[in-house]
C-alpha cells in the first residue's frame, strides 16, 4: 500500500523531489500539494515554509515533515494544529556545508581577502601584514549541534575559539561563557562573530546596535542562523561608521531580498541567499522516508 504524501516547496520548481521520493521510496506516493485528489486521506505532510493554504488543505495531518534543520518557523505558524508533529531533518549533509560557509569566510577576513578585493578594484597593490590564527579571534554565538561543529572544524586551522550560549556549555579548546551577565565579555574578545543560534523571542534581534558595538572597532559578523537575529538598520549605520570592518549574511528578515533593497549596494556587505547548508536529496529523502514508516 502506497503513502499519499503531499509536498510543498515554495522556493522553485519541486520537481527534483518528486523525481527523488520515486526513485527512492516508491512505497510514498509523493505529489505536488495542488495536485493531491483527497486531501481528507492525508496525514503527512513533506513541507519547507508552509502556507496557511497547505494546513487548511489537508485537515487530518498527523505530522509535517521539514525539508530543513530549522524548525521554528512552522512551530510559531499561526495556522498549525496543536496536534501535528512537526520532525525536521537531522544533518542530511547540512553539518559539513555549515563549517565550510563558516570556515571560508572567516579565513576570507583573517587573510585580508575583503581588503585585497578593495584594492583590485582600485588597481592597487599593497601587501598586508599576516598573522597566525592563533591571534585572530573568532566567536561562535550559539554552542548547539551546528555551533559546536563548526568549533572544531575552526580548531583544525589554528583559531583561538570562544563560545556563547544560553546555558553553560563545556567544550574541550573553547572558552565558553553563558548567560546574559557573560555575553558583554564574550563579544569584547572576537575578532569574527559567527551566528549559529536557534531563533527564540530571548535571541531575536541579538545582533542590534547595542551588541554589535560591543565588539572590538574592525570586527566582523557571519550570520548563518536567522534574519530576525539581525537588526539590519543597525548593520549598515555600524558598517558606516567603521566600527565593524565587514559582514556576511546568508537569511533575511525577508526572502528572496527585493532588488530594491539598500542591502544590496551596502559597502562592506557580503550577502549569498540562504545557501549556507542546503538539504542533499538522498539523504533527506532516505530520513523522510524512515519517519514516515516509523510512525
Amino acid at each position: 500500500m502506497t503513502i499519499e504524501c503531499p509536498i510543498y516547496y515554495q522556493e522553485e520548481s519541486v520537481q527534483h523531489w518528486l523525481d527523488a521520493f520515486a526513485q527512492q521510496c516508491p512505497h510514498l506516493d509523493v505529489k505536488d500539494w495542488q495536485q493531491v485528489a483527497h486531501p481528507e486521506d492525508v496525514h503527512y505532510g513533506i513541507v519547507w515554509r508552509p502556507s496557511a493554504e497547505f494546513f487548511a488543505r489537508f485537515p487530518n495531518l498527523k505530522a509535517v515533515l521539514n525539508l530543513g534543520a530549522g524548525v521554528d518557523g512552522i512551530l510559531r505558524h499561526p495556522q498549525l494544529p496543536e496536534s501535528v508533529q512537526v520532525l525536521r531533518l537531522e544533518n542530511a549533509g547540512m553539518g559539513a556545508q555549515m563549517n565550510e560557509y563558516f570556515a571560508y569566510h572567516v579565513m576570507h577576513y583573517h587573510r585580508h581577502m575583503d581588503r585585497y578585493n578593495a584594492q583590485q578594484n582600485n588597481a592597487q597593490w599593497q601587501v598586508f601584514p599576516g598573522q597566525p590564527a592563533k591571534d585572530f579571534r573568532v566567536g561562535l554565538l550559539g554552542l548547539g549541534e551546528l555551533g559546536s561543529s563548526v568549533a572544531s572544524c575552526l580548531q583544525g586551522f589554528g583559531y583561538t575559539l570562544s563560545g556563547w550560549s544560553r546555558s553553560q556549555k563545556t567544550l574541550d579548546g573553547i572558552k565558553c561563557y553563558a548567560g546574559a551577565e557573560q555575553l558583554d565579555q564574550f563579544l569584547s574578545e572576537v575578532d569574527a562573530l559567527c551566528c549559529l543560534l536557534p531563533l527564540t523571542e530571548a535571541t531575536r534581534d541579538i545582533l542590534n546596535k547595542e551588541n554589535m558595538s560591543k565588539l572590538p572597532k574592525g570586527a566582523v559578523i557571519i550570520n548563518a542562523a536567522r534574519g530576525e537575529h539581525l537588526v539590519e538598520e543597525d548593520l549598515i549605520e555600524l558598517l558606516n561608521s567603521g566600527h565593524l570592518r565587514g559582514a556576511v549574511v546568508d537569511t533575511l528578515r525577508t526572502e528572496p531580498l527585493s532588488s530594491d533593497s539598500p542591502l544590496w549596494r551596502q559597502p562592506g556587505l557580503i550577502i549569498t541567499p540562504h545557501c549556507a547548508a542546503q538539504s542533499w536529496l538522498a539523504p533527506s529523502v532516505e530520513q523522510i522516508s524512515n519517519n514516515i514508516d516509523a510512525m
